[in-house]
């Protein structure tokens, strides 16, 4: 997987070397959190703060389009916990994962000289070269997990790639310095169901966690291109 996501950004880069381009540094702020399909189970995440740093490629195409493949090392995070009130059911995760990323943005905005603005639409594929969940459970129940026990089976467990899309808009000042918003969407799941059947622990906890959706949420990124 890993060589085909850097055969794509060679490609992509050459591509690009066919049209005005322009060669970038970026890096800015994620606003992540998790939407959950068990309600019962599970509070709304609250949203955290990490970030994200990378190279990108703009080259226009002319009509106001242009195009910006980026390789990013993305940072997100998520921060749940139950929605029982009382002390002998207590259970919270706060899940992290570092993402390096390809995102191929497709941009439209009238050049007005001094500035660009314009929206965007950037598909992502990422896979996850860190990872670092804590989970916390007190419960009543005739089976006994350690935490330790359960976060293992958690990142056995965790989804190594991510894929979904960002919508947003942003604005090129003198045609060097940009600065974009965009909320990203995840289609899969944090966790994967059946991916370590026979793991005592996850089998034990899975109907807890299996449901839960991966990062999305708002990035903010300035971007500095030569």
């Amino acid at each position: 997987m890993m060589k085909k996501l850097l055969t794509l950004v060679a490609v992509l880069f050459a591509s690009a070397t066919m049209a005005h381009a322009q060669f970038g540094i970026v890096a800015g702020l994620n606003f992540s959190n998790t939407n959950l399909s068990v309600r019962d189970m599970w509070e709304q995440a609250n949203t955290v703060t990490r970030f994200h740093a990378g190279v990108a490629y703009k080259f226009n195409l002319g009509m106001g389009f242009a195009v910006q493949p980026q390789l990013t090392y993305e940072v997100k995070g998520a921060s749940i916990k139950d929605s029982q009130n009382f002390a002998a059911w207590s259970s919270s995760l706060q899940a992290n994962s570092g993402f390096l990323e390809l995102g191929v943005g497709l941009q439209w905005g009238p050049d007005l000289f001094i500035g660009r603005p314009f929206v965007m639409l950037q598909p992502f594929l990422g896979y996850q070269l860190y990872s670092k969940d804590n989970a916390e459970r007190k419960v009543l129940d005739t089976v006994s997990i350690s935490n330790e026990e359960r976060n293992k089976a958690l990142d056995a467990a965790k989804n190594r790639l991510e894929y979904g899309f960002g919508v947003g808009a942003g604005i090129e000042l003198i045609k060097h310095l940009q600065l974009s918003v965009q909320y990203f969407i995840n289609l899969g799941n944090l966790y994967t169901d059946g991916k370590v059947d026979g793991n005592q622990v996850w089998d034990t906890i899975k109907s807890e966690y299996k449901d839960i959706k991966n990062y999305n949420g708002v990035k903010v990124t300035l971007g500095f291109f030569f």
